[in-house]
C-alpha cells in the first residue's frame, strides 16, 4: 500500500526520468544515477555492471574488474560503452568525479528547503561531447565563441587528448549547418514520414501514451509474392528504427 511508504509532507529526493510531453507532467524516480564520461554512478544501488554495447568479453572482464578494485563500499556503478579501452587512471579519475558530484548533491539537500534543484546534467552540447566523442573523430566544429570556450575548458578537464579536434569556424558566407547538410538531416530526422530503401515507409506519431509506428509497403512490391514484399519491408523497417 502506497500511503504505508509515503506520508503527506514527506520529502523525497526524485529524479527526472522522463520529460513532460503535452498536459502529461514528468516521471520521477529515486533510483538516482549520475553519468560521467566513461561511467553511471547509481548512489541507491551496490552493483557492477558494464554495458551490453561492449560486445568483447575480454574487455567486459577486464572493466568488471577494475571497477571491482575500484568501487567503494556502498552505491554502484555501470562501465559506459565509451568506457572501452579506457585505461586504470581514467576510469577513477571519472568515479572520483562522480562521487564528488554526489556529496554535492547530498550537501545541498540537507541545506535547501524542498523543493529545489539539487543538480542538473550537462546541457545539449556539453553531453553530445561527452557522449559522441570517441577515437575515430576528427574535429568538432562550433561557429558561437560563448560555447567553444566553455567547450575548451569541458574538454580540457575530461579529454584533454581532444582539445586539438576543436575548432571553432570562421563565418563567411555560408552558415556552418549549411556547409555541413546539418539543416536538411535535422528536418529529415524529424519527418514524420520515413522512406524506406525499397519504396515502403514509415509513419511515426507520438501521443501522451505512446509513440506509433506504422509500416507500410508504399511503392515496393515483391518480385514473386505478397510474403515476400512484407519480409523485406519490415526488415527494413527494423534496421531503420
Amino acid at each position: 500500500n502506497i500511503q504505508a511508504l509515503l506520508q503527506e509532507g514527506q520529502e523525497l529526493m526524485v529524479q527526472v526520468s522522463k520529460d513532460p510531453i503535452s498536459t502529461k507532467g514528468a516521471r520521477v524516480t529515486n533510483n538516482i544515477s549520475i553519468a560521467g564520461r566513461h561511467l553511471v554512478y547509481i548512489p541507491t544501488m551496490e552493483h557492477i555492471g558494464v554495458s551490453r554495447r561492449i560486445g568483447d568479453e575480454a574487455e567486459r572482464t577486464r572493466l568488471r574488474e577494475i571497477l571491482e578494485v575500484l568501487v567503494p563500499q556502498g552505491g554502484g556503478f555501470v562501465a559506459r560503452t565509451a568506457a572501452e579501452d579506457s585505461t586504470f587512471e581514467e576510469l577513477r579519475e571519472d568515479l572520483n568525479f562522480l562521487l564528488q558530484i554526489w556529496n554535492e548533491v547530498l550537501s545541498r539537500m540537507e541545506s535547501r528547503p524542498a523543493p529545489t534543484a539539487l543538480y542538473e546534467d550537462l546541457d545539449l552540447p556539453l553531453k553530445a561531447v561527452r557522449d559522441l566523442v570517441t577515437p575515430t573523430l576528427k574535429e568538432i566544429v562550433v561557429d558561437y565563441v560563448p560555447l567553444y570556450e566553455r567547450l575548451q575548458t569541458f574538454v580540457s578537464r575530461f579529454m584533454p587528448e581532444y582539445l586539438e579536434c576543436l575548432r571553432l569556424y570562421e563565418p563567411d558566407e555560408d552558415r556552418l549547418f549549411d556547409v555541413y547538410g546539418v539543416e536538411a538531416e535535422i528536418n529529415r530526422a524529424l519527418s514524420r514520414k520515413v522512406w524506406l530503401p525499397s519504396g515502403g515507409y514509415l509513419i511515426i506519431d507520438q501521443t501522451e501514451a505512446l509513440t506509433s509506428i506504422d509500416v507500410n509497403s508504399g511503392r515496393f512490391v515483391g518480385k514473386y509474392h505478397f510474403e515476400e514484399t512484407i519480409y523485406r519491408t519490415n526488415m527494413e523497417a527494423i534496421e531503420e528504427l
